[in-house]
């Protein structure tokens, strides 16, 4: 059986994409082997968001403020993310596409196994169903409370099957500056019952006091290392890796990467006849669309963006996005057509997301646009 190389690294909002995507590369090209990473996070605070997440969800002014980090994902799709230095250590597993699943069928499985982890190590209403949340069953009808997240991305033929558990809580204080800084649409929290990050999540330590993490991340490693095809063994970055890491850093520390998708630059770059809008839609995931639309109501430039997941990395997004504009935005035929002209591409893959749910941001569009001198979030 391959083996697959365990690493342990502590990362930061720069090197975290940058590990992304060397590991990505090394593997497409055949330079890297098959990889599980376990991480920690090396600042007080960091908040990330997805690939495909609107940088403006985090108010950077207001991250300033309070001293906290915050980045982009390079490749596993899905949502914004928040970390405290052991609080909720992440594993990662990078591996060639062998063919075997879909995406929807990597993120359950990865799932499962922290899921499964858990259970073994005494928290036996850990669960996981599907749609990436790893969660604690309640024994009355409370609310099911995420304890861990799983997710993948795709690009250039390989794999990233990632999987957390959140070990340790964050105090009042703490989810005081996150809701501060993050600007989560209230859809966001429309099937849940709560409308706040703190009410939907819990730790471990906090239902199981006594469970000694270091067993369930090993356990989880071995599961994980068996998904990418192989038995975990300890190894190290090559030198011509963490040189890669270390160039990818500069990429990633600038604010042009942290702007790939940005409702904000979509308003700025608006001529002067221009109508924008900025709405978001529930399914099973939140999307929204930043629509900017000229003086017949055809979309010029948009962006759909949220924490879906999709497949493969940006490509499936930025499809979506050029397939749509040059529509009329009050045609509902012709934006549903648009939308599942990319579904029937043989490499994209939406998993829980009809391309109904991508129609529905844009119909409330249509009721919320306004001269891109006018726009405001307030």
């Amino acid at each position: 059986m391959t083996t697959v190389r365990t690493l342990e690294a502590t990362v930061t909002a720069d090197t975290y994409p940058a590990i992304e995507r060397t590991l990505i590369d090394g593997i497409s090209n055949g330079e890297s082997v098959p990889t599980v990473m376990q991480w920690t996070f090396d600042e007080d605070l960091f908040l990330e968001l997805g690939p495909v997440e609107d940088a403006a969800l985090i108010d950077r002014e207001r991250a300033e403020a309070h001293g906290v980090s915050y980045g982009r994902r390079y490749n596993v799709s899905g949502g914004t993310g928040f970390f405290r230095q052991d609080h909720t250590p992440v594993l990662y597993a990078f591996f060639p596409d062998r063919g075997e699943h879909t995406m929807s069928e990597y993120i359950d499985l990865a799932g499962e196994a922290m899921a499964g982890a858990l259970r073994d190590a005494g928290v036996e209403n850990a669960t996981y169903r599907d749609g990436g949340d790893v969660e604690l069953v309640p024994e009355d009808d409370g609310q099911l409370l995420k304890i861990g997240v799983s997710g993948a991305g795709y690009r250039d033929g390989v794999w990233g099957v990632f999987a957390n558990v959140i070990y340790r809580s964050y105090g009042p204080d703490e989810f005081e500056i996150i809701d501060d800084v993050m600007r989560l649409p209230k859809e966001k929290f429309e099937d849940k019952k709560t409308d706040s990050v703190e009410g939907r999540m819990t730790s471990v330590d906090e239902v199981a006091p006594d469970l000694e993490l270091a067993a369930v991340l090993d356990a989880a490693t071995e599961r994980l290392a068996d998904i990418a095809g192989g038995t975990p063994e300890p190894g190290s970055f090559t030198e011509k890796e963490e040189a890669a890491i270390e160039s990818h850093c500069q990429t990633f520390g600038d604010s042009e990467w942290f702007e790939h998708y940005s409702t904000n630059n979509l308003v700025e770059s608006a001529g002067p006849d221009d109508r924008v809008a900025e709405v978001a839609y529930k399914g099973r995931k939140l999307i929204k669309a930043s629509v900017c639309v000229d003086a017949d109501g055809t979309i010029g430039r948009m962006q759909f963006t949220g924490d879906m997941y999709h497949r493969p990395g940006f490509d499936a997004i930025d499809r979506l996005n050029e397939a749509v504009a040059g529509t009329d935005l009050t045609n509902d035929d012709a934006l549903q057509a648009a939308i599942e002209s990319v579904y029937e591409q043989e490499d994209v893959e939406m998993p829980w997301l009809p391309p109904e749910d991508f129609v529905q941001p844009l119909r409330r569009a249509r009721d919320n646009l306004v001269p891109a001198s006018e726009f405001s979030r307030e």
